[in-house]
């Protein structure tokens, strides 16, 4: 894969065979979730994709939005059968999962578990193109499917989530 800028997120991307490898570096983020989830449900619509492997070894940290992204990319791809995994996750990364149950939803490992991650010709995803306007129906969704997991996210998030409603409303 291609090396890493120190100063900013970023996600670069690539394909081996019916696996779609992401490689999350620097912070899983707002500025980062929706892009994400957007190149993945086109990848999966577009290729012969079977899982979707986000390789956190780069990872330094994961904000909610980015955690209720990863929640609702389960479920959503579960669905359609494909798979969701992570690999290469610090203990730090798996806390904070845990923190939100959204350890209960996902296969994660601390290890890139038999994965072959590929290096070269991974490319960068666009990380900067998300509207003010997808960028909060994606923080929206998120935090809703936060709350949907786990009953201890109500009280975490209620206040988030009026805020965003009403970023959304002003923002149609």
């Amino acid at each position: 894969m291609l090396e890493m800028q120190q100063n900013h997120d970023d996600l670069q991307a690539a394909f081996a065979g019916d696996i779609l490898f992401i490689r999350v570096i620097g912070r899983g983020s707002f500025k980062v979730a929706a892009p994400m989830k957007q190149f993945i449900a086109t990848a999966c619509d577009k290729h012969p994709v079977k899982t979707v492997v986000l390789d956190l070894a780069e990872c330094i940290g994961m904000d909610s939005t980015f955690m209720g992204v990863l929640a609702g990319l389960s479920g959503r791809l579960k669905r359609t059968e494909h798979a969701l995994e992570l690999i290469n996750l610090s203990d730090k990364n798996a806390n904070l999962l845990a923190t939100l149950g959204v350890d209960q939803v996902l296969a994660f490992y601390s290890h890139a578990h038999g994965h072959d991650v590929p290096e070269p010709q991974a490319s960068s995803l666009p990380t900067d193109q998300a509207s003010k306007k997808e960028m909060a129906e994606t923080a929206l969704q998120a935090h809703q499917n936060l709350v949907q997991i786990s009953a201890e996210n109500q009280p975490r998030f209620k206040r988030v989530i009026e805020l965003l409603k009403e970023d959304v409303d002003r923002l149609n």
